[in-house]
């Protein structure tokens, strides 16, 4: 019989720990801890936290240190401090990264060997708590994504549900209570290691100007184990609209989408139902909807609704005369991005053409990616235009020009002038 490789144990133990947990909703795992300092566990933990890659925290620990001291050795001494109750982990690095409306959300970055035991740890209960979470949570799950959300989303208002709640926590990540998201911890764990680290990760704190400030609330956005923390705080909003049966016709057909905090209620008719019952579950987890951004449309009338940097809008078919749904990047995502081709194409960097092309490139597989699904190809022929205007600009400059009559030259030209075009051409997919 063949030996089952690291990779291959670690699967097998994760479907038992699911099945276990989805054969018995009300049981309570309770030898687990030593589970995380497996040497399998250890070692994959290592593996994915590498392959994230990312920066480094308070200690300044990098992976060439790791690696330089020796990874074995570096990852039996990690091992050792858990299996001796000897962990501490240290606190978070705090920086700030922009938002799409302006302002800065705080990122917690953890140290690297945080990170490790963040994900050991993860690779343990995911699949304990996967089992418990309902179809409509979309947010860092296995096997769900974006995509997943927007085709429910697209499902539902096909089906008519053209009311819509469009709810927005406030500081979601900064104000889950502490005491509350360990009591639904302990609804499946009661493993007391394994509370007590978690417990010390949301308290231990961040740096910021390099002052330690100690937390009271919230779960620090960077962390490797806050995704799913967040899921489990959130689960409850999930489960009561499960059991209430809202959905159903007769009811109303009153659904929910949840991506992490980003809520989305849609309804054929009763939507203040909807409403009511996740305002009660959010007020139990002392969470706050903002009321400025929170918005209730019924696209019968509005003209359309944002969700996951995308836009729904509900028109009536010029030739079947039915109500269609079409899908599109939004203005922001498109501004957005054409302010970072702005950032990527441009005279003023210190880099050559081929460099410029490669690395807007490198962005772009990513976008279109993402905004090529449902009705995009306006968006992505503007941006296809925006980008050949940025590349003859820019080549129009290096050859001495204004950058201004880049009209009156074709791009196979100007590529071809420089040597570019057949192996720098803007790539679309």
């Amino acid at each position: 019989m063949q030996e089952l490789t690291n990779t291959e144990k670690i699967q097998e133990f994760r479907r038992k720990l699911y099945e276990k947990a989805k054969a018995d909703p009300k049981y309570r795992f309770y030898s687990l801890y030593d589970k995380t300092y497996r040497q399998d566990i250890i070692a994959e933990a290592y593996r994915k936290v590498k392959a994230n890659g990312g920066t480094s925290g308070i200690d300044g620990e990098t992976f060439e240190d790791i690696e330089t001291q020796g990874i074995e050795g570096y990852l039996a001494v990690l091992r050792e401090e858990l299996k001796t109750g000897n962990y501490q982990p240290k606190a978070v690095r705090r920086v700030y990264i922009p938002k799409a409306n302006g302002k800065k959300r705080p990122l917690g970055i953890p140290t690297i060997r945080d990170r490790i035991v963040q994900t050991a740890f993860l690779l343990v209960l995911e699949p304990i708590f996967e089992a418990d979470f309902t179809e409509t949570s979309y947010g860092f799950r296995p096997k769900k994504s974006a995509h997943d959300a927007v085709r429910e989303i697209y499902k539902y208002l096909n089906w008519g549900c053209e009311e819509v709640y469009d709810v927005d926590l406030e500081k979601y990540f900064e104000t889950v209570e502490h005491w509350k998201l360990m009591k639904l911890l302990a609804r499946r764990i009661s493993d007391g290691r394994i509370l007590h680290v978690i417990k010390q990760w949301l308290s231990c704190g961040y740096v910021e100007d390099d002052q330690h400030r100690q937390s009271k609330r919230g779960t620090p956005q960077g962390g490797v184990i806050s995704p799913l923390l967040a899921n489990i705080y959130l689960h409850p909003v999930d489960k009561a609209f499960e059991r209430s049966q809202i959905g159903m016709i007769r009811e109303g057909s009153i659904h929910i989408v949840r991506y992490a905090d980003d809520i989305l209620i849609l309804a054929k008719e009763k939507l203040e139902k909807g409403i009511t019952l996740l305002e009660h579950y959010v007020e139990r987890l002392g969470l706050r909807i903002n009321r400025e951004k929170t918005r209730k449309l019924n696209l019968k009338e509005d003209k359309l609704v944002e969700f996951l940097g995308l836009q729904f809008q509900r028109i009536t078919s010029k030739t079947s005369r039915k109500r269609i749904t079409l899908v599109s990047p939004s203005k922001s995502s498109q501004k957005r991005c054409r302010e970072r081709i702005r950032q990527l194409i441009n005279h003023k960097l210190p880099l050559s053409v081929e460099d410029q092309i490669k690395n807007v490139n490198t962005y772009l597989t990513g976008w279109t990616g993402y905004f090529r699904k449902g009705n995009s190809s306006k968006a992505l022929n503007n941006t296809r235009y925006h980008v050949e205007k940025r590349v003859r600009r820019l080549l129009q400059r290096q050859k001495g020009g204004s950058g201004y009559g880049w009209k009156q030259t074709s791009s196979e030209e100007i590529y071809g002038r420089l040597g570019l075009f057949n192996n720098y051409k803007v790539q679309w997919l």
